[in-house]
C-alpha cells in the first residue's frame, strides 16, 4: 500500500530544499516530478466575452499560460450546460461543447445542469459530441453507466479524477428525465473510489471533481489529495489545513483554479506548491484569445443573431433578481426579488388566458432565472436568457393547506443552499416567523385579500419543472398531475410582457414577523420585523404596524442579512396593546414604498370595566322617587289600558342605570 501523502502548501522555490533535503540536485530532479491542474465550475455556456465576462477564447489563454511549460490536466467541476446564454442555449450548448473540446478540456464532473433534457440526451447527444468523459460516481441506475472516476498519466504520475455530482439533483432537474436514476452521498462515494484507487494502486494522486458545495463539516478519506467543488458558484481558496487542497472556481468562467503539484515518487509526498484562483481581470490580462475558440463563438453568435433580434415587448421599469453583500445579480437564490415575482405573475397570466382554466396563484423558484431585465426594448434573446431553460408551463390543483406547506418548503435541512424563494403573484401575500422551526414558519397566507382557506381548492400556475416536486417542493404534487400544455416558459414571460402595462410589485410579498403567537392585552410587545426590502431597487425608508387604534412607525435598516436568506431590510417596532382590546384582530404592516401585508393575531386578558360603588344617597334618583315616577306611569297607562306595555326588564334597567 503506498505510503499515505503530506500535503504542504509551499513556495515554488522552496519545494526542491524541502522535498529532497539529503539527495543530490540530479537525484532530486529524477525523483521529484511536477504538473499543473487547472479547473472551471459552472460555466453555463457563457462563451461570449463580454464586459462581465471573460469569454472562452480569453479563458483558453489563460488556462495555456496557466501551465507555463508542466504537463497539464484541465478539468471541470460540472454544470458546463444547462442555463446557459442564448448564444449556447438556442443551439442546444453545441457551441459550449465544442469550444470546451478545443480548450482540450479533459475530465469532468456531471453537474445538475447535464440532466436538464434528461439522462438519455446526457449520455447520448452529449456524450457523443463531448471529447472528454463526464464522471458520475454517484450516479446509478443508468444504462449506459457513467465512468466514476478517469485517470491521466502527468510527468509519469498517474492522476485519478473523481467525480460526483450533488444528492439534490433529483430536486434540482425534470424527474421524468432521470427516472430510475439515483444519486448517493458524494462525499462518501468520493472516499469510497479514492481508497480503491490508491489501495489498488492505480493511482498516485486523487483529485475530486465534486459538483457540491462545501460546508466545512465534510470527512474527507485520507486518499484524497485535492478537492475542486462547484454548483453553488462561489469563490473559495481553502487551502490544505491539514487535510485535502479545497478551491472553488466561481462560475461562467469569472475564475480559474490553478494548482502547481510536486510528487516525490520516493516517498509518495505530494506538495502543493502554489494554489491560486485567477479572478476577471487576471483572465483577461492573459494575453491574446485563441483564434480557434474565437471562430467557434462567432459562428455561434451568427448563427443565433437573427432569432434573437427580434423585439418582443416595451417595458419602463428595471425587473432584477436578489443579490448578497458585495455579489453579483441573482446570486441569492433565497430571498424575493421583483423579478421573480413577475415571473409569477406571468406564468399565472399564461395559464388563465392560454387555456380553459383560471389561475388563483403563480408561482416561480428563484434558481430558474438567469438574467435581469432591463427598462427599454426587450428582444427575444434578452427575454431568453432570463429563463434559458426551455421549461414547460403549466398547472395543478391543490388544497389550500398544501400550498401553505410549500412555502413551507423553501427553507431546507442542512443544504448548500438554505432557501429556495418562490416569487408569487401579486395577489398572494404571506407572513412567517424566521426565529420559528423549519416546517412551522408561516403564519398566514392571503389570496385575492382573503385569508388562505386550508380545504379550498386553487389551481397553481408554474413551471413543470416546480410542480413535479423539483427543489424540494415536494407538496406541489400533492394535488392533481400537471396539466400538458405544451407553452414554453419564455413564451409566457414574452406574451405577459408584450399584452400588458408591466410594472414592478413595489411592496413586498412577504415579511418575518417575530414574536407571532398570541399577545395579551395591557402590555407593550416589540415586534422584529425583517424581509421589509427587496435586495436592490428598492426604497423603502419606514415601516407602519397597527393594530386596533394603535399606530407605530419606526425605521427601516437596509441591511441585506445573511447570504443566501431573504431577510432583507429589518426594522423594530414597540407596539403598546390597548388594556380594552380582546380577541381575533389584524396586525396589518405598510411601508412607505407600497407594501401591505396583514397577519391574524388573538389578544388575550383585556381588563373588563368593574361597576364603581356608589356612596349612600349618592343616586341621581333615589328609591323612593323612582317608585313614585313608575306609580304614576303605572296610573297613566292603566287608565287608558295599556299597564301591561312596561316590560319588567325595562324597570330593571332603570333601577341598574340610575339606583345601583
Amino acid at each position: 500500500m503506498p505510503i499515505s501523502k503530506i500535503r504542504i502548501v509551499i513556495a515554488a522555490s522552496a519545494v526542491v530544499s524541502s522535498a529532497i533535503a539529503g539527495v543530490s540536485i540530479a537525484q532530486a530532479q529524477e525523483e521529484l516530478a511536477q504538473f499543473n491542474i487547472t479547473n472551471i465550475t459552472d460555466y453555463h455556456g457563457y462563451i461570449s466575452a463580454t464586459k462581465a465576462h471573460p469569454g472562452a477564447a480569453m479563458l483558453k489563454c489563460a488556462v495555456d499560460n496557466a501551465a507555463d511549460g508542466l504537463p497539464q490536466a484541465f478539468v471541470s467541476s460540472g454544470d458546463n450546460i444547462g442555463g446557459s446564454p442564448f448564444a449556447s442555449s438556442i443551439l442546444d450548448d453545441e457551441p459550449t461543447l465544442d469550444v470546451l473540446n478545443q480548450m482540450g478540456l479533459d475530465f469532468s464532473a456531471v453537474g445538475n445542469h447535464e440532466f436538464d433534457k434528461g439522462y438519455a440526451d446526457l449520455t447520448g447527444r452529449v456524450a457523443d459530441l463531448a471529447n472528454f468523459e463526464y464522471l458520475g460516481a454517484n450516479v446509478e441506475g443508468g444504462n449506459p453507466g457513467l465512468a466514476p472516476y478517469g485517470i491521466t498519466e502527468l510527468d509519469g504520475v498517474k492522476v485519478a479524477f473523481v467525480g460526483t455530482v450533488s444528492q439534490e439533483t433529483p430536486m434540482l432537474v425534470n424527474s421524468e428525465g432521470i427516472e430510475g436514476i439515483t444519486f448517493s452521498d458524494p462525499v462518501a462515494m468520493t472516499n469510497r473510489v479514492a481508497d480503491q484507487l490508491v489501495e489498488s494502486g492505480e493511482a498516485d494522486v486523487v483529485v475530486a471533481l465534486f459538483h457540491e458545495g462545501i460546508s466545512g463539516t465534510e470527512q474527507w478519506s485520507e486518499n484524497i489529495d485535492a478537492i475542486f467543488a462547484g454548483h453553488t458558484h462561489q469563490v473559495r481558496n481553502l487551502g490544505t489545513d491539514q487535510g485535502p487542497l479545497i478551491m472553488q472556481a466561481g462560475n461562467y468562467g469569472h475564475a480559474l483554479a490553478d494548482v502547481d503539484f510536486s510528487y516525490n515518487r520516493s516517498t509518495d509526498e505530494l506538495i502543493v506548491n502554489d494554489a491560486r484562483i485567477l479572478g476577471v481581470e487576471e483572465i483577461n490580462a492573459c494575453g491574446t484569445p485563441d483564434s480557434a475558440i474565437s471562430k467557434i463563438v462567432a459562428q455561434a453568435e451568427i448563427d443565433a443573431g437573427e432569432a434573437g433580434k427580434e423585439v418582443v415587448a416595451t417595458i419602463e421599469d428595471d425587473f432584477l433578481r436578489a443579490l448578497d453583500e458585495g455579489a453579483e445579480s441573482g446570486s441569492n437564490y433565497g430571498a424575493e426579488s421583483q423579478l421573480v415575482n413577475m415571473i409569477a405573475n406571468a406564468v399565472r397570466w399564461s395559464m388563465t388566458t392560454n387555456t380553459a382554466t383560471t389561475a388563483d396563484i403563480g408561482l416561480m423558484n428563484a434558481g430558474g432565472l438567469r438574467a435581469d431585465l432591463f427598462a427599454g426594448e426587450v428582444t427575444y434573446a434578452e427575454a431568453f436568457e432570463i429563463q434559458p431553460f426551455a421549461g414547460e408551463d403549466s398547472f395543478v390543483t391543490l388544497k389550500g393547506a398544501d400550498f401553505k406547506d410549500v412555502l413551507e418548503q423553501q427553507w431546507k435541512e442542512n443544504s448548500a443552499r438554505p432557501v429556495a424563494a418562490l416569487g408569487v403573484s401579486d395577489n398572494v401575500s404571506y407572513t412567517y416567523d424566521i426565529n420559528r422551526p423549519i416546517g412551522d414558519r408561516i403564519t398566514s397566507v392571503s389570496i385575492d385579500g382573503a385569508p388562505l382557506d386550508p380545504a379550498r381548492d386553487y389551481v397553481v400556475a408554474a413551471s413543470v419543472y416546480l410542480l413535479s416536486g423539483n427543489e424540494g417542493m415536494e407538496a406541489l404534487t400533492r394535488g392533481t398531475a400537471p396539466a400538458q400544455t405544451g407553452i414554453v416558459d419564455v413564451q409566457s414571460t414574452i406574451g405577459y410582457l408584450a399584452n400588458n402595462y408591466v410594472v414592478p410589485r413595489y411592496g413586498q410579498a412577504q415579511i418575518s414577523v417575530t414574536p407571532s403567537s398570541e399577545f395579551n392585552a395591557g402590555e407593550t410587545i416589540t415586534l422584529d420585523l425583517a424581509g421589509l426590502r427587496y435586495t436592490q431597487s428598492d426604497t423603502a425608508t419606514e415601516v407602519t404596524v397597527s393594530l386596533g387604534d394603535v399606530i407605530v412607525s419606526a425605521p427601516i435598516e437596509p441591511t441585506l442579512g445573511a447570504a443566501g436568506f431573504g431577510e432583507a431590510g429589518t426594522a423594530t417596532v414597540n407596539v403598546e396593546i390597548p388594556a380594552d382590546l380582546s380577541g381575533a384582530q389584524e396586525l396589518v404592516i405598510t411601508t412607505d414604498a407600497g407594501t401591505h401585508i396583514s397577519m391574524p393575531v388573538s389578544v388575550v386578558g383585556a381588563q373588563q370595566p368593574q361597576p364603581q360603588p356608589q356612596p349612600a344617597g349618592s343616586s341621581i334618583l333615589g328609591t323612593g322617587l323612582l317608585s313614585g315616577i313608575l306609580g304614576i306611569f303605572a296610573g297613566i297607562f292603566g287608565a287608558i289600558g295599556v299597564v301591561n306595555w312596561i316590560d319588567p326588564t325595562f324597570i330593571q334597567h332603570i333601577q341598574q342605570r340610575f339606583f345601583a
